[in-house]
């Protein structure tokens, strides 16, 4: 928690850490299945950038920012597409096909300590 003082003309708080985390990886989801790609076990408020890539399958993908298990956000792609994204406060990452589809996920995370 910062503390803050304020004068007449001047303002200062404490200095926070910033956290900054970077997971890459592959995934795969069964037909008609979902994945949980990303999940915060921190109880922080985070933001995020990073893609989801649909290298493989036939079905679109749907990608559900979630927060406290309500959708924050939900983006659907094709196949041999991909989808770029800065979001906050989410806490949860889903994936979900209703065929086959793999492909490439990679995000970037920030948090204070």
């Amino acid at each position: 928690m910062s503390t803050c003082t304020t004068t007449s003309s001047l303002s200062c708080c404490s200095d926070k850490t910033i956290v900054q985390d970077k997971v890459c990886t592959n995934w795969v989801v069964p037909a008609a299945g979902t994945q949980i790609i990303y999940s915060d076990n921190i109880s922080q408020i985070i933001s995020g950038t990073g893609y989801v890539k649909f290298e493989v399958g036939t079905g679109p993908l749907t990608i559900t920012f979630s927060q406290n298990a309500g959708t924050v956000q939900t983006i659907t792609i094709l196949a041999g597409s991909s989808y770029t994204f800065t979001i906050s406060r989410f806490d949860t990452i889903t994936l979900g096909s209703t065929a086959d589809a793999e492909g490439e996920f990679c995000i970037t995370v920030r948090y204070s300590l």
